[in-house]
């Protein structure tokens, strides 16, 4: 885990790392109450870059980057709704008909279940 000390340097690396492991990174804004400072996470699992700030003038650069990697995982989820599907679409069998299921239980007592009764057995 590296924590950067400055904010430019924390934005170059989790925008790089971001737009690197587009798959699997990921990032979570945590406020640590006992220490009154807001830390970020950025990873993809394999690399880790955080920030601490205690600083409330950071907060709108918080919000640009919170934008930026919004707008990059949405691109990201329209390409992968763009794909073709990897496997050919799977044929169902037919279902019966509601004319045979009708006629069918209408037939006798083959499927039938026992009529459940509430209170003592006799």
């Amino acid at each position: 885990m590296v924590y950067f000390s400055d904010w430019d340097s924390f934005e170059k690396a989790a925008s790089e790392l971001f737009a690197s492991a587009a798959d699997k990174a990921r990032y979570t804004i945590k406020y640590r109450n006992c220490d009154a400072a807001l830390v970020l996470k950025v990873t993809d699992d394999a690399t880790c870059v955080q920030l601490r700030t205690g600083r409330l003038g950071d907060i709108k650069k918080i919000a640009r980057l919170h934008r930026q990697l919004c707008q990059s995982t949405s691109l990201r989820a329209e390409k992968i709704k763009s794909r073709q599907p990897e496997f050919p679409s799977v044929q169902t069998p037919e279902k019966a008909s509601a004319t045979e299921k009708v006629s069918s239980k209408a037939g006798g007592a083959v499927g039938k279940q026992p009529k459940k009764t509430r209170g003592k057995k006799r």
